[in-house]
Order: C-alpha cells, then sequence, then structure tokens
C-alpha cells in the first residue's frame, strides 16, 4: 500500500510539473531588443502591406463586380468589401460614391417586387442587414453604422395559429416602406422598423429602435426611440 501511495506521490509531482511547463509555454513570448527590433518592423510591414493588398483585390476584383452585377441600376465610384448575403428577388439602384464597408445582408421575397434603392454619397458599416418585401429607399450622404437592422416588413403574419412561421408570410398589413432622407447619420446597432421615415439631417443614437416616424433635423436615441433634441438646419 504504501509503495503505491508513493508511486501515486511521484506521479502527481510529474504531472504538477507538466502543468507548470505547459503554462509557461503557452504565454512565452519574445522581445524584441535593440538589434531585432528593425527586423520585426519589416516584418510588420509586409504583413500590414500583404493584407492591405489582399483587400484591396478582393474589393476591386471580386465584390464589387460581383455586387453590381445584382443591382439594376449603379452610379460611378461604388466600392464594397465583401460580396453580401442576399436571399431572394430585389431590384437594387446605387447612386454613386457608394462605400459598403465588411458584408451586409439582403433579403427579399423569392418572388420579386421589392425595390432597394440607396442614393450617393452613402456609407454602410459592417454586419448591417435589410428586410425588403416592398421597397427601402436611403437618400444622398446617409451614414449608417455597422450591425443595424432595417426593414420594411413584419417578416410573416403576426397571426398564425398551429402553423410553422415560414408557412404564414408577412401580408400587405405587415409591410410598410422605409425611407431615410437626405444627410441622416445613423449610430451603431440600431434597429429601424416598418413604416418609419427619417426626417433629413437627423441623427439616431447607437442602440436605438425605431418603431414611428422621426422629424427632420432632429436626434433620436433610446427604445423606443424618443426626440431628444431638435437642430438648427444650415445651408
Amino acid at each position: 500500500m504504501g509503495r503505491e501511495t508513493e508511486r501515486f506521490d511521484v506521479a502527481g509531482h510529474w504531472m504538477d510539473a507538466v502543468r507548470r511547463l505547459a503554462k509557461r509555454l503557452l504565454f512565452l513570448s519574445f522581445a524584441p531588443g535593440r538589434l531585432t527590433r528593425p527586423l520585426f518592423n519589416l516584418l510588420y510591414a509586409v504583413i500590414w502591406y500583404g493584407r492591405e493588398l489582399f483587400e484591396w483585390l478582393r474589393r476591386a476584383c471580386v465584390a464589387t463586380p460581383i455586387f453590381l452585377a445584382r443591382c439594376k441600376a449603379y452610379g460611378a465610384d461604388v466600392s464594397v468589401d465583401r460580396v453580401p448575403y442576399m436571399t431572394g428577388l430585389c431590384r437594387i439602384e446605387l447612386g454613386s460614391q457608394v462605400r459598403i464597408s465588411g458584408k451586409i445582408g439582403i433579403a427579399a421575397p423569392s418572388k420579386g417586387g421589392s425595390r432597394l434603392r440607396i442614393g450617393s454619397g452613402v456609407f454602410i458599416g459592417h454586419g448591417c442587414s435589410f428586410g425588403v418585401a416592398s421597397r427601402v429607399e436611403i437618400g444622398d450622404f446617409v451614414a449608417i453604422g455597422g450591425q443595424t437592422f432595417i426593414t420594411d416588413t413584419e417578416g410573416h403574419a403576426t397571426y398564425n395559429p398551429r402553423r410553422a412561421i415560414w408557412d404564414v408570410p408577412a401580408s400587405a398589413d405587415d409591410v410598410s416602406p422605409v425611407i431615410i432622407e437626405n444627410n441622416v447619420q445613423i449610430g451603431r446597432y440600431c434597429v429601424i422598423l416598418k413604416g418609419v421615415t427619417i426626417g433629413a439631417r437627423s441623427i439616431v443614437g447607437a442602440g436605438s429602435v425605431l418603431r414611428t416616424s422621426v422629424p427632420p433635423d432632429s436626434i433620436v436615441m433610446g427604445n423606443p426611440a424618443r426626440v431628444v433634441k431638435r437642430l438648427v438646419a444650415t445651408d
């Protein structure tokens, strides 16, 4: 019995030693010195320029032309970082100088008949998604922060007794256009629901949920979003 206990103690010590060594190796790092610092700076430059070249090739030669091929009309100087995730049939119209950062999503009915219009000078952040059952219009010089969700539909009927949600599509009463007028700024993580019109030059605070329309020259925020300040329009 004593020998078995001794063997277990030895094995336990070895396991503890292995764990300590594994932790040291896991967090081991090399700090550059005076002689190696230029080498690591060069390595950083190679990685940075290589990454930027890859991103440019993907944007200019893959994502942008593929997306424009799916658009009914578009202007000059459009830039799309990643090929958007698109479902259904939506008529997409773009103005000029549109910047789409990262990857966005566009969901539309498979039967078609929906329309997404994006004006000129518009920026759309990474992770934004659009649900377009009828019509979503974005004016000129609008900025939309990342992860924002804009939809003109409930997505399904609100009354669905004993039926799967995909078996109860949205009716005409569950769809209403969304209009975002010129020079609107929308923060990150916002939700803009059906029937909302955001007046020109308004600002929507990050994380806001818009269920009702916003008058021009307003700052709104919250859930549900409320006007917290009126702006003075300037030319």
